[in-house]
């Protein structure tokens, strides 16, 4: 974990949103590794949502084989985010399909800038949704 670039405490994972392939240099793995996590400081409840991808399959020249990129999540987002995660039978599990894994997922695929910043929102059916800065 890295430490908040906010108040100084060290984050910590708040859900592990998706993965999909095994970690390059593991059994199985097949060219592909990505994931998508959000981490938040205790101490200020700022956050970071964080996807990683690793592609292997064309040369190392032509793009990086890791890439990743990250968005900061205001506290209130997190905020909200943290009462949600209740309703999540386990946060840490990738692969759950509850509501609020489904709905995070959908909302940290859409495209987005790279210099946003984002929080988390409720939809109208109760479930929290990502909404980065510059989108509708």
């Amino acid at each position: 974990m890295r430490i908040c670039a906010a108040c100084g405490n060290r984050e910590k994972y708040l859900i592990r949103i998706y993965r999909w392939g095994v970690p390059h240099g593991h059994s199985g793995h097949q060219i592909n590794y990505r994931w998508t996590d959000l981490y938040a400081c205790p101490g200020c409840d700022a956050g970071r949502l964080v996807v990683f991808d690793h592609d292997c399959f064309a040369p190392p020249f032509e793009e990086p084989w890791d890439m990743s990129w990250e968005w900061q999540v205001a506290a209130d987002g997190v905020r909200c985010l943290q009462t949600t995660l209740a309703r999540c039978p386990d946060p840490m599990e990738p692969s759950c399909s509850c509501a609020v894994h489904l709905s995070l997922r959908a909302s940290s695929e859409s495209s987005k800038p790279h210099d946003a910043t984002a929080t988390v929102e409720m939809k109208d059916d109760g479930s929290p949704q990502f909404r980065f800065s510059g989108t509708p």
